[in-house]
């Protein structure tokens, strides 16, 4: 199982050599629910290196696009260094289609959030000969061991970080500042939270880029627990460091190479201020119906 991570800063890539096996960076031009936006030369550069030091680099490509925006994108892609990325990872079906037609179809993981979410669903663009898929966020580790045991590609999950559990395209953050008359410009702000009346100790990061408005678990999952399983059947495991900076990444990546002390994890917790917990490992969603 080899160990990705998001990054905040380009100068910090060699910091994490030791600990990890390589990279997800993007740019807000394609990418959203980003730890950082890079420029075009800045990914081109994290490519060069990742490759010079034989570790694995993935371009974030996961916005949901217009016909147009398509057409856009596929320029700028082309400016991209693409074929020395390791992958690619894309929701959009019709950016899985133009990238088949680039002639790098063994570089595409489809990532469509909450959808693959049982083996037939997983398996779905296996006879494209693309390079793997992300399982659902929101599924247990029986799921997981489930789809792993048969899968026809390269399994990669997301182990670490704050899950989304909620996106719109509408800007909802401007039109808060519009109703507050606030000065503030709250796009791209990283520190802002949601709270409910009944769950006051629990807040919920919201975030708002390009793309939209995204509103997060206020727990960060992690899979210490159930690491020794999960090794057995995922290829990819994602640490997200949206959020955070890269001291926290390392932190963070560390403990994921050398193995967890709960001395250590109690410390992280308390230094920025968040709770741990197994996500969806051991939680089996459930939705409730509605009174008929």
């Amino acid at each position: 199982m080899k160990r990705i991570i998001t990054l905040y800063d380009k100068d910090n890539l060699e910091k994490f050599f030791p600990y990890v096996d390589g990279f997800i960076v993007g740019s807000e031009l394609f990418a959203t629910r980003l730890t950082r936006s890079f420029s075009i030369s800045d990914i081109n550069e994290i490519i060069e290196k990742s490759n010079q030091n034989n570790k694995e680099i993935f371009l974030m490509v996961n916005q949901m696009f217009t016909d147009h925006q398509l057409i856009e994108f596929i320029k700028t892609f082309k400016t991209i260094e693409y074929l020395n990325l390791t992958g690619v990872v894309v929701a959009d079906l019709g950016t899985v289609v133009e990238l088949i037609n680039l002639g790098i179809k063994d570089k595409i993981i489809y990532n469509p959030e909450t959808l693959l979410t049982n083996t037939i669903d997983f398996n779905f663009l296996s006879s494209e000969g693309i390079k793997g898929a992300y399982v659902a966020k929101e599924i247990t580790l029986e799921d997981i061991l489930t789809i792993g045991a048969n899968k026809n590609y390269q399994l990669f999950m997301v182990g670490h970080g704050h899950l989304n559990m909620f996106y719109s395209k509408r800007k909802l953050l401007d039109n808060y500042q519009e109703l507050t008359k606030s000065e503030l410009d709250y796009t791209n702000l990283q520190n802002l939270k949601i709270v409910e009346p009944k769950r006051k100790d629990s807040p919920y990061p919201i975030y708002q880029d390009k793309a939209g408005t995204h509103v997060f678990r206020s727990k960060v999952m992690n899979s210490f627990t159930f690491l020794e399983e999960l090794k057995t059947v995922v290829d990819y495991f994602i640490i997200d460091t949206i959020f955070k900076n890269d001291d926290y990444g390392l932190l963070v990546a560390k403990l994921y190479r050398n193995g967890i002390d709960p001395k250590n994890q109690s410390e992280i917790e308390d230094s920025y201020h968040e709770k741990w917990d197994n996500g969806f490992l051991d939680n089996k969603t459930y939705y409730k119906r509605g009174r008929e």
